[in-house]
């Protein structure tokens, strides 16, 4: 099976010191998660990865695992996809609004543009239809040269859809709780189910019936009656196969999961870290924020929470809580397997964090700032005019900033520089006196003593994903709901060694020297 393509640096990590061991923490994810798929006219199941840009194609026969679009570009953040009758192969492409078609010699061309967070898609004798994930979204009919035709409205966040055996479009209202038909024809919208929790796609089997799954229990309801269970974390999507077996992808931790006819389960593609975009270790327990979930690092296996937030981004340790910046500009604090509360709000691009002297500090990297977060919410500048403050570190009763801005690490009391000339330093922890920060453009972990403000490399080579050009950092778009994050280096100190996010490949690697 063949590694998840990106765009970044490093490719197999290896000392660059003395003396210095690593070892594997968590084995790479073979998949960016996992969201919309289908069948393609080459028998092989085509992957859509929200988070990484990507379309994979997969053999269920020989396990190969192969990138047929992205990760380096056209498309910002693929959430589903669908075959038409000559083979092309359709994809939504979520946060700029577009409809792609892949011909099938490979060509590219946009078939519609400026509709707000195109998630389900579905093909039907020759037409093409799409629906938006948006509070009050649109079921559409794509026309020629680029125009549509709406067929219902008030969806509270559509997602993915198909054709019914009487013709009818069949769709999930993931919010409402509902499952809606319409036909294709005209006529009004007539609601099929209700009160389902997150309702997140619709197929129907090879007999006819109706599935519904759920992202909430990864649950398929079949026929609005019978329940079966998929084990599968934040499910987003369903394919049948032409033997009649379900398969499911995670948008919460990739993998891809086959439920068979006769009942048995199989995990084909292992899921994994998504990032991890954080990492922290309260208490003696290795813990990820992985953008959808809180994860668990334990004996290599990746143990993911659904905490009721998402864009889960910085974490620390604040003696048995934890304390996590969001994509949205909040702190949050909470527990594994517990719900977070909302701590702060309003922050402009908050990276990393820190416990120092009982208060929680934050590197705001959109506004140049460290603040300060208190438990009643209010924020205090602590150093501005900073580049782009990515983390923090104390060591020796002061606060050390890594500025990804800058290439600097740097004393916040008095703006002393440590360490200057650094590619891209992010994730940034103090150990034995030392400071440890990763160079996430160059894929290095780097040492920096203070004291003399001299560095040396430690771990180079190390995968570690950038943003391609065309993807801006924090979403734009046209209104969508989700957004394609900025990686992010992250570094924490755990069993005496440094776990490194290798963002590039969804693993993380132990250094000790």
């Amino acid at each position: 099976m063949s590694a998840r393509p990106f765009v970044g640096v490093g490719g197999t990590p290896r000392a660059l010191a003395p003396g210095v061991e690593l070892s594997e923490v968590v084995a790479p994810n073979p998949l960016w998660a996992s969201n919309g798929l289908a069948f393609g006219p080459d028998g092989r199941l085509w992957i859509a990865q929200f988070l990484g840009g990507t379309v994979s194609a997969f053999d269920v026969d020989t396990g190969e695992l192969e990138p047929v679009l992205g990760p380096g570009g056209p498309l910002t953040a693929p959430d589903d996809l669908a075959f038409a009758d000559d083979g092309s192969c359709l994809v939504v492409d979520l946060p700029p609004g577009l409809v792609w078609r892949r011909a099938p010699d490979g060509t590219l061309a946009v078939l519609a543009d400026g509709i707000i967070a195109p998630d389900g898609i579905a093909t039907w004798r020759g037409r093409l239809f799409v629906n938006e994930l948006a509070p009050d979204g649109r079921l559409l009919e794509i026309l020629a040269e680029g125009r549509w035709r709406e067929l219902a409205g008030g969806l509270a966040l559509g997602n993915a859809m198909a054709v019914g055996p009487d013709g009818r479009l069949v769709y999930p209202h993931l919010m409402g709780g509902e499952v809606w038909a319409v036909d294709p024809d005209g006529g009004s919208p007539e609601r099929l189910l209700e009160g389902l929790d997150r309702p997140v796609a619709v197929r129907f089997d090879t007999a006819g019936r109706m599935l519904v799954l759920s992202n909430a229990d990864g649950s398929v309801l079949v026929d609005g009656a019978e329940r079966v269970g998929t084990g599968v974390v934040g499910a987003d999507n369903l394919a049948v196969g032409p033997d009649g077996t379900w398969w499911i992808t995670g948008a919460f931790t990739g993998g891809l999961v086959a439920l068979h006819p006769d009942g048995a389960r199989r995990q084909v593609l292992p899921p994994g870290l998504c990032g991890p975009f954080g990492l922290a270790s309260p208490d003696g327990r290795l813990v990820a924020a992985d953008h959808h979930t809180l994860a668990e690092l334990v004996d290599g296996a990746v143990r993911a929470h659904e905490v009721g937030v998402h864009g889960l981004r910085g974490l620390a340790a604040v003696g048995s809580e934890l304390v996590a910046t969001t994509e949205a500009g909040e702190v949050r604090c909470g527990s594994v397997g517990g719900r977070w509360g909302r701590r702060a709000a309003g922050l402009d691009r908050p990276c990393g964090l820190v416990a120092a002297g009982g208060e929680v500090l934050v590197a705001e990297s959109g506004s140049g700032r460290v603040v300060r977060v208190g438990h009643a919410g209010e924020v205090d500048p602590v150093v501005s005019g900073l580049g782009q403050p990515t983390d923090l570190a104390v060591t020796d009763g002061e606060v050390w900033v890594s500025d990804a801005g800058r290439g600097q690490v740097l004393r916040a009391s008095d703006g002393l520089v440590a360490a200057a000339g650094l590619a891209r330093p992010e994730g940034l922890v103090a150990h034995r006196g030392a400071l440890y920060v990763v160079e996430a453009a160059a894929g290095r972990l780097t040492r920096v003593d203070p004291r003399t403000r001299t560095t040396r490399p430690v771990v180079g080579d190390l995968p570690l994903a950038s943003l391609p050009a065309h993807v801006p950092a924090h979403g734009s778009g046209t209104g969508a709901m989700a957004q394609r994050p900025a990686p992010y280096a992250a570094l924490t100190v755990h069993d005496d060694g440094l776990v490194v996010g290798l963002t590039g490949t969804g693993g993380a690697l132990r250094a000790r020297e």
